[in-house]
């Protein structure tokens, strides 16, 4: 069997994928490209985080690896079994067909694309697959691997590989979107999701003291324990300057402050190498149905607000302190 794919059939898909204006319309649109191919029967994306995959720039061991489907549900507890991917995922190969059926045919492939600024990334093929299919599925995910390397760049933050402000923008927008479409839920009782804002505590006295080198280390090993800390269906982001967001997903709010109170704490205990005792003040609200990102972004800028202004180093919910006086409001601390 051959692909049967013309070389105009091909050229277009490259046109296709070159005019994606993200990694996640990218990945759908490679997605959409893979169920196309003949005798592809199901395809499937997953980013693995974690393991001997973990970023270089790491500074901790660890040997956990996670898996998270594309595209995330926010329905959906990480019950589902991925030993046999990562399996296939850690070896040296690029590309891990099965062993062959009575008729020659592969029926699974798993595809790794890797040294990207995010996490790896892994594609699940299943349908019947021979060796002329093989090497045209293996030149695609190199071409998908260099679009993604393309958008990890301008999605990711330079120095702690998060993803930066504008990728936060488009996922906010797809969690209020997904929220809009689900019936109301009591926050207190449903697992739902929350976002807050985190801002580390005197980071410009950090600079002055100690030079923007050391400034940089705190953020990047900030980074690394948030990544340490939450889970692999939660929402990291380098927000701007010092400031970081995380959507926590699939918790009620007595567990999402607790989520976050260990955060807070676990900074606090933290010895940072050469500036030591490092400290942050959290902002955080319930993400209702029907809400905007302005103001869920104005909410959790006033609960952290309040923290800063009354003394820092602590996790404020703006549910509980949603009447504060406009006297509290206009103090005006220094958030520096």
């Amino acid at each position: 069997m051959t692909t049967g794919i013309s070389q105009q059939q091909i050229f277009a898909w490259v046109n296709q994928l070159t005019l994606q204006p993200d990694y996640h319309s990218l990945t759908h649109s490679f997605i959409d490209l893979l169920t196309q191919l003949p005798r592809v029967e199901q395809a499937t994306a997953y980013e693995v985080y974690g393991g001997k995959n973990r970023k270089a720039c790491e500074t901790c061991s660890v040997c956990e690896q996670l898996v998270r489907r594309f595209p995330i549900d926010l329905t959906e507890e990480a019950s589902e079994e991925h030993d046999g991917l990562l399996a296939d995922f850690n070896r040296a190969n690029d590309l891990v067909p099965s062993e062959p059926d009575q008729d020659g045919f592969f029926t699974r492939v798993v595809a790794s694309v890797r040294e990207g600024a995010g996490p790896n990334r892994a594609l699940l093929l299943r349908g019947k697959f021979d060796r002329d299919m093989l090497e045209l599925l293996a030149s695609l995910i190199k071409l998908f691997q260099n679009l993604v390397g393309l958008h990890d760049s301008k999605e990711r933050d330079t120095l702690t590989k998060l993803p930066n402000r504008q990728s936060f923008d488009s996922r906010l927008m797809q969690i209020c979107e997904y929220y809009l479409k689900q019936p109301p839920l009591n926050p207190q009782l449903s697992k739902s999701s929350w976002f807050a804002m985190l801002d580390i505590d005197h980071f410009k006295r950090i600079n002055d003291t100690f030079g923007h080198l050391y400034g940089d280390e705190v953020l990047l090993i900030f980074s690394q324990l948030m990544e340490k800390h939450f889970r692999y269906n939660d929402f990291l982001f380098r927000f701007g300057g010092e400031e970081f967001v995380v959507i926590l997903n699939l918790s009620d709010q007595a567990n999402a402050e607790a989520v976050f109170e260990r955060f807070r704490k676990r900074i606090e205990e933290y010895a940072f190498p050469t500036v030591g005792k490092v400290t942050v003040s959290i902002g955080m609200t319930h993400i209702d149905t029907a809400i905007m990102p302005s103001i869920l972004l104005d909410r959790a800028d006033k609960a952290l607000y309040h923290a800063k202004g009354n003394g820092r180093n602590q996790v404020v919910v703006y549910e509980k302190t949603a009447q504060l006086s406009l006297d509290n409001m206009e103090s005006e601390p220094d958030l520096f």
